[in-house]
């Protein structure tokens, strides 16, 4: 097995969320409300054909009907952007951006944590995947357990689902985007981001071309689960943005 990684580079990014964007029009028709919601064509006049009001108020012309139109997109963050502020008053700030998606660990805990074997680590890039095949109970334990949240939901309402109901939300995440990989492409976050801050590939290709990387960055638990007596060793490397300890009135911050 060739463990594939994500590399970031927080000097490069600048918080545009282009990554999440890509991610989610890549992945679109993997949404989990996808069968609770009417499939949109587009027709030959150059718009949607369902639902008729969605581009429109009633009685406003012009304006979009977001309320409808959110309706109809992705609502999983499976790749999310983060961003920490320092300092009171210009020109004393600063900020730092962090995005965060599936880590893919050599020992995922959400593997360990499911009851189900839903969710599992694929032998040929070491992706951890969900199997539709196997059943998704909505328990939360993979999201518990996630130290970065990568588990997903369409909706984080679980409790008004019972258990028995078809639409009670399963567990959604990051594929590293196994089909772009497969047909020798770099997942959709990475390809898309205008600043080169991400890139994706054999972790031991990526600290070959990025000899600056750290496994540590502020912000991003390191893996370690003590209470277990695990390390997950999440499959990511950083380039980290140094920030000098200024002094603004009677704060102090790094």
């Amino acid at each position: 097995m060739e463990q594939w990684g994500f590399y970031f580079d927080q000097t490069r990014c600048v918080n545009c969320k282009t990554c999440v964007l890509a991610c989610k029009s890549w992945n679109e028709d993997k949404r989990g409300d996808a069968c609770f919601t009417p499939e949109l064509t587009w027709t030959e006049t150059g718009r949607y054909g369902e639902p008729a009001e969605y581009d429109n108020l009633p009685g406003s012309s012009g304006k979009q009907n977001f309320k409808e139109y959110s309706k109809y997109h992705m609502k999983e963050n499976r790749r999310r952007v983060y961003t920490r502020e320092y300092g009171i008053r210009p020109p004393d700030v600063d900020v730092l951006h962090l995005s965060v998606s599936c880590n893919h660990c050599g020992d995922p805990i959400c593997v360990r944590s499911c009851p189900m074997g839903h969710i599992y680590k694929e032998k040929e890039f070491g992706i951890v995947l969900t199997d539709s095949r196997v059943a998704c109970i909505a328990c939360r334990r993979c999201k518990k357990a996630c130290p970065w949240d990568s588990p997903q939901y369409y909706d984080d309402e679980l409790e008004k689902y019972g258990s028995g109901n078809s639409a009670r939300p399963h567990m959604d995440k990051c594929d590293l985007c196994i089909d772009r990989i497969k047909e020798g492409l770099k997942p959709a976050c990475a390809a898309a981001c205008i600043m080169r801050a991400l890139d994706a590939g054999p972790l031991t290709e990526l600290k070959d071309r990025y000899p600056d990387w750290t496994v540590a960055l502020d912000d991003f638990p390191d893996g370690k689960l003590p209470a277990l007596g695990i390390d997950v060793n999440p499959s990511v490397i950083f380039r980290k943005k140094q920030i000098q300890t200024r002094r603004c009135g009677r704060y102090e911050y790094e």
